[in-house]
């Protein structure tokens, strides 16, 4: 009886450890993977962002065109959001559906055309700031 007892609590201790051991927090991909899709993103978005600056430049009249050097560079825009996150700063607390929603944001990005973009965003990526606002 009691080496039955002491089986017994061995297994609810060995469950216990067990849970605590593989219960993680946190996406399923690794913190690095993480970074470089955040990054990912801001070079993709800036990248669009210059060349639909660029093609609404093209369609100005010659006198209201700014100087060459005016244009907006896709370094400017990566020095504009180099504080930015699109996913929470803390690791843990980045979801395996918050990075989904990234992917197919990015995706979108090179789909749209400039003059979608103009007319009030990517419904994907509104989608993705609203969602994280109200986490």
């Amino acid at each position: 009886m009691n080496q039955s007892r002491r089986f017994l609590g061995f297994l609810i201790f060995s469950s216990i450890l067990f849970s605590i051991l593989t219960c993680r927090k946190g996406p399923s991909v690794s913190r690095e993977e993480v970074q470089k899709l955040s990054k990912d993103y801001f070079t993709r978005l800036c990248t669009k962002t210059a060349e639909c600056a660029s093609r609404y430049l093209e369609t100005l009249p010659a006198s209201e065109k700014p100087s060459e050097n005016a244009a907006y560079s896709v370094d400017q825009c990566m020095e504009e959001q180099k504080d930015q996150n699109i996913l929470p700063d803390e690791y843990e607390k980045v979801t395996d559906a918050q990075i989904a929603k990234v992917k197919v944001c990015m995706e979108d990005l090179l789909k749209v055309p400039c003059e979608e973009m103009e007319g009030g965003g990517i419904p994907s990526c509104q989608e993705l700031f609203q969602s994280s606002k109200d986490e």
